[in-house]
């Protein structure tokens, strides 16, 4: 389930979720209420979201096969989630002061932030 805690303020794009399957995964039946779920060749998961809906949380579901004689996940995969900000700066950092020398005009003060996200992984 993909949802917000803290609204930013400002709307959040461009959000993808991906992972590996592991090796020992036969088959993959994923499902999402949002979003499109595509598994690659290479047994990479892609949970392509877009904007977070504001009347329901995008949420995976299914099922995973695995080899004979498992019975449950020993390794967990890790998930790496992708996502834009724009005009947000989580971090607090803001720009007071902005010096160009040696130019024959003075430069126009300007600030564009852009949040974009890395991995987490997901342990139990």
């Amino acid at each position: 389930m993909v949802g917000i805690q803290n609204d930013p303020g400002k709307p959040i794009d461009s959000i993808t979720v991906q992972f590996q399957l592991p090796p020992f995964i036969v088959s993959a039946d994923l499902t999402a209420n949002y979003g499109t779920v595509d598994i690659l060749a290479n047994k990479t998961c892609l949970w392509t979201i877009g904007q977070i809906p504001k009347d329901k949380a995008p949420c995976l579901t299914g099922n995973l096969r695995l080899e004979e004689g498992l019975d449950h996940l020993y390794t967990l995969p890790t998930f790496q989630v992708k996502l834009k900000i724009m005009g947000v700066v989580l971090s607090g950092l803001q720009i007071d002061k902005l010096e160009v020398k040696n130019t024959p005009s003075a430069p126009y003060k300007g600030f564009r932030a852009q949040t974009q996200a890395g991995k987490y992984e997901v342990r139990s």
